[in-house]
């Protein structure tokens, strides 16, 4: 059975149907053997609903809207797997690792069976969701347990991790990232098709903020963690690459986004210069919003000559969902 159909067998317990939110059951292949489970090849609920998981790996699960955004194009995601393989995000990385580990030490109860649950809503191709559960296996080796998740030092089950990405491009490489991902393509702005109470962390990273759905999965004590630009972000580049200037106070309006579901907890801020090569602010400029506007010829002319300076200014916030009385 490939990695993929593991993860993915491990988050069918907690997946729910995008169309009528029934539980879902794994559709299987024949296996190949006696003792043996064949690969998920989708899955159904108990209204007859069915979704096929695509042979790349990922599972489309779109609501009763259907797709309605088609999200990063090849070029972009393509764009993004080189300014990541750069390392100059890596920073970023290491530290949404950190406080995702701190917020499950203090979320997932150590007696639980099941290893912790990571979810990342827009994870693109899953560069930062990957370290994350790296981090909280501490680079842990394991082998497949009869529970049906990876068991790490002392027999603590491995995390599952859980990424949605509206874009198809993107999903492919996401359902390759790591062992423990299960990959979706779903609608943010749609819902979730994951169940009640059940994930510790959710993860935001550039990408688009549901609240209601964030606070609806996070079980007791779980976290939000969300990652965006400060307002010194890749500057010099980005005027000179003629990119879209984050708007002013974006930090206020986070919060008020999210309030009434969530309160505000810590805030990192990730803010250091590096020198880039020409080829490397190219895939910067191009890989975000900024993106589609731009034109890789000029901004090869302009940027591609030698090293250029950036500036990354990222900010990190947690936030606690605000639970009613009962």
């Amino acid at each position: 059975m490939s990695s993929a159909s593991r993860a993915l067998r491990r988050a069918v317990p907690l997946l729910r149907c995008p169309l009528c939110a029934e539980p879902l059951t794994s559709v299987e292949a024949v296996p190949s053997g006696p003792g043996t489970s064949g690969p998920i090849t989708g899955v159904r609920c108990d209204s007859g609903h069915a979704f096929d998981r695509a042979r790349q790996g990922h599972l489309t699960l779109f609501g009763p809207r259907g797709r309605r955004f088609v999200g990063d194009t090849a070029d972009q995601v393509l764009s993004r797997e080189r300014v990541l393989g750069s390392g100059v995000l890596d920073p970023l990385a290491t530290l949404l690792g950190r406080v995702a580990g701190e917020a499950i030490g203090r979320a997932h109860p150590a007696d639980r069976g099941a290893g912790p649950v990571v979810l990342e809503a827009g994870a693109g191709t899953g560069f930062y969701l990957e370290r994350v559960l790296s981090t909280l296996r501490g680079d842990r080796g394991g082998d497949d347990s009869g529970s049906g998740g990876r068991r790490g030092e002392g027999g603590a089950a491995a995390p599952l991790g859980i990424g949605t990405e509206i874009s198809v491009a993107a999903a492919r490489r996401l359902a390759r990232a790591d062992a423990d991902i299960a990959a979706l393509v779903a609608d943010t702005w749609d819902g979730l098709p994951v169940a009640d109470d059940s994930v510790d962390v959710v993860q935001v990273v550039f990408a688009p903020r549901n609240a209601a759905e964030f606070a609806r999965v996070l079980g007791p004590g779980g976290v939000l963690v969300v990652a965006g630009p400060g307002p010194g972000h890749l500057e010099p580049l980005r005027s000179h690459a003629g990119m879209l200037t984050p708007e002013a106070g974006k930090a206020g309006r986070l919060e008020a986004g999210l309030a009434g579901s969530f309160s505000p907890g810590a805030a990192h801020v990730v803010d250091f210069t590096a020198q880039v090569p020409g080829s490397v602010a190219v895939d910067l400029a191009l890989m975000g919003p900024s993106g589609v506007h731009l034109d890789r010829g000029g901004l090869e002319q302009r940027l591609g000559g030698g090293d250029r300076e950036v500036r990354v200014h990222l900010e990190v916030r947690t936030f606690h969902p605000v639970r009613s009385a009962q």
